[in-house]
């Protein structure tokens, strides 16, 4: 299975691999075929379309990776310093403030 996670989380016991990626890379990999969304926000649905073009569903799931499934993680990461936002702003941060701060990697259940 492909999925679109907006955090790399550890969803079962295994092995993992996370590497960064760039856009150009990320776009190829969405390319190869279809995914799941786990983007539990609209805002950040609509940050993904922006960058990559591609609209995918708010789809707030939880999955199990089992080996040899990859998930394209689409998250927010802060610098060293950066203050961090208040929890009940989750969802209402705005798509630019979004697409300032995120990072594309590639998560990859190896066993």
């Amino acid at each position: 299975m492909r999925y679109i996670l907006n955090s790399a989380v550890i969803t079962a016991q295994g092995l993992y691999e996370y590497r960064l990626l760039t856009i150009e890379e990320a776009k190829e990999w969405l390319a190869k075929g279809p995914v799941i969304s786990t983007i539990g926000y609209p805002e950040t649905a609509e940050a993904f379309r922006r960058l990559f073009g591609i609209e995918v569903p708010v789809n707030r799931v939880a999955i199990k990776m089992a080996p040899g499934d990859e998930a394209l993680v689409f998250r927010l990461a802060f610098k060293p310093g950066d203050p961090r936002p208040d929890a009940a702003l989750k969802g209402h941060l705005g798509v630019d403030w979004l697409l300032e701060r995120v990072e594309i990697g590639l998560l990859r259940r190896l066993a």
